[in-house]
């Protein structure tokens, strides 16, 4: 007979939420209801070599690595961060001269569990732990999608989508664990 499992068990395997933050964004500002990120992958390609005169074997470096463009998606009706920031990254190829905001941005993506419900996404706090954090160097909008398909016959939620250009991503280890103030 197999073991019950308690119902609070912690799922590791589960889908953590997640948050977008920006460098020009106050700790614990993030951009809301993006809805999904996709990308986030590194391809090392390899610098191969032959030993003098010995055609049948061959050496494999790695060499060059190449950093996937970040996909994000996020709903029109709720935060327009990523919109500003693509429209000024039009204004800068278009005129070349910086516009107010920043056209390269450090993004992070942090990864959270401990939510009660999915559609809750509450302020951070003794009930969430923050899991790892994606640290994405100078990130710019390289395609910027304003409008999806428009259908009046189908009935789905209008999202736009940006796609990063970046310089390189590194995963930010977890925080230290805090212990809790003793009583006074």
């Amino acid at each position: 007979m197999p073991t019950p499992i308690p119902a609070n068990a912690r799922n590791p395997l589960r889908t953590f939420r997640f948050r977008i933050r920006m460098n020009t964004s106050a700790a614990g500002d993030y951009v809301a209801g993006v809805r999904t990120v996709s990308g986030l992958s590194v391809h090392v390609t390899p610098f191969e070599v032959w030993e003098g005169g010995n055609n049948l074997h061959r050496y494999a470096q790695p060499h060059k690595v190449n950093w996937e463009p970040i996909v994000l998606e996020q709903g029109l009706a709720l935060d327009d961060t990523l919109e500003r920031w693509a429209r000024a990254v039009l204004e800068f190829a278009r005129t070349g001269k910086a516009p107010g905001e920043a056209v390269k941005r450090d993004v992070f993506i942090d990864l959270w569990d401990g939510f009660a419900h999915p559609t809750e996404v509450p302020a951070p706090g003794p009930a969430e732990a923050r899991i790892r954090s994606f640290y994405v160097h100078n990130a710019w909008v390289s395609r910027y999608h304003a409008l999806p398909k428009l259908d009046a016959m189908a009935g789905e939620v209008a999202l736009m989508s940006l796609e990063l250009t970046h310089e390189g991503w590194e995963s930010v280890p977890k925080p230290p664990a805090t212990k809790p103030a003793p009583p006074a």
